[in-house]
């Protein structure tokens, strides 16, 4: 898959110019103004961004400041455009946190460059983000991801006023499974439980946590009741239809309790009073018997 670079740049022929070397290569957007450029940022993160330093309205130096002062958006690299030769004016650019600059007129073959370069430096940091964010044993989303996204995801959902939910499902009797097969065997179930809750979360915003030894949390935004419901209902009925042998519990195999909380339009944006929320609801669920859903709007 191709890179996405995206231009900064007011003027037709300047854009058309850094378009046509790049193109070959990567995936080209344009915006036209510094506050456009801070608005696509936050839907759609560029690997890369290429600025002009003179723009009407907020100019380069400031959209790369404000860019770098929002956590969903510090870590795209810009590279400066700039007609700058002084030494005190290039130092400006690397103040307001640029990643690299080239000299107007461009050359074609050192701005391929040091755009390759932005996107190497780029992968290599979200293959490392990556793997600081997954589980080792089950291969789904970690806790310290949690830490790190949740607030965001919530605030996003508050200013696009979209739908929000979040389950915590819980393994019943799973101390009673360790105890009976074996912490071998506990992981292996654990890992297989991670997997098919995961098969379920189909689109590419919802998300998967393993939250505590035998708890797993599912970040799931723009749904409704009626999908909440049918999502929960269908992560119990997958693990039924595994059936995965557990002795120790009254039905005979693995089960799972869920509690879930919901807004049509997000309010609350602390993560923690989420995560309280439906913790609550699953602990009621545990009281209700265990292997049920309870549901309630925050």
């Amino acid at each position: 898959m191709h890179a996405n670079i995206l231009v900064v740049e007011d003027d037709d022929i300047n854009y058309l110019v850094l378009q046509k070397i790049l193109s070959i290569d990567y995936t080209v957007q344009r915006c036209v103004s510094g506050f456009a450029c801070i608005e696509y940022c936050e839907l759609h993160h560029p690997d890369v961004i290429l600025m002009d330093v003179e723009m009407p309205g907020l100019n380069g130096l400031e959209t790369c400041q404000a860019l770098k002062a929002r956590s969903d958006t510090k870590d795209i690299p810009v590279i400066f455009v700039t007609s700058y030769h002084q030494d005190h004016e290039q130092t400006k650019c690397w103040q307001a946190g640029a990643s690299d600059f080239v000299i107007k007129p461009v050359n074609a073959l050192t701005l391929r460059h040091r755009v390759a370069a932005q996107v190497k430096l780029k992968n290599q940091h979200t293959q490392l983000e990556a793997m600081a964010f997954v589980d080792g044993l089950t291969q789904v989303y970690n806790r310290h991801y949690l830490n790190s996204e949740f607030d965001k995801r919530l605030s996003y959902a508050k200013r696009n006023e979209t739908a929000f939910a979040l389950v915590i499902a819980d393994i019943d009797c799973f101390k009673k499974y360790n105890d009976f097969y074996g912490h071998l065997k506990g992981d292996k179930c654990l890992t297989q439980v991670a997997q098919l809750i995961q098969s379920n979360l189909f689109r590419g915003e919802d998300a998967i946590v393993r939250y505590g030894g035998d708890e797993f949390v599912c970040i799931v935004p723009q749904v409704s009741i009626y999908g909440l419901e049918t999502l929960t209902n269908k992560l119990q009925s997958r693990i039924k239809e595994a059936y995965i042998i557990h002795e120790g519990s009254e039905l005979g195999y693995i089960t799972l309790s869920i509690g879930a909380v919901y807004s049509d339009v997000v309010i609350e944006t602390n993560g923690q009073r989420w995560l309280q929320a439906a913790n609550e609801l699953l602990c009621l669920s545990k009281k209700n018997g265990r292997n049920c859903v309870t549901i309630k709007e925050l």
